[in-house]
C-alpha cells in the first residue's frame, strides 16, 4: 500500500493559542490558517476566543473583532 505525505516545508504546525477573555460566558473558539510567503516557516493553526457579547454573529464580524481587538498581524 502506497503511504503520501506532505512535503516538511507543508506540514500544519500548532501555533499560538491566544487567552480567554477574562469574565467571558459566551465564547466562541476560532482556529485560524497562518501563512507567510515571505517566512520559512510552515503554516501554522492559531486559536483564539471571541465572546461573542462583544462581536456580531457573523464569521467576518469575528475575523474583524480578531484583527481590531486580539491580533493586529491577521490580514
Amino acid at each position: 500500500m502506497v503511504e503520501l505525505t506532505l512535503p516538511k516545508n507543508s506540514k500544519v504546525q500548532q501555533g499560538k493559542t491566544w487567552p480567554k477573555p477574562e469574565g467571558a460566558t459566551n465564547l466562541r473558539e476560532y482556529r485560524i490558517y497562518r501563512w507567510s510567503p515571505d517566512d520559512d516557516e510552515n503554516p501554522r493553526m492559531d486559536t483564539y476566543f471571541v465572546d461573542m457579547d462583544d462581536c456580531g454573529p457573523m464569521v467576518l464580524d469575528a475575523l474583524l473583532y480578531i484583527k481590531n481587538k486580539i491580533d493586529p498581524t491577521l490580514t
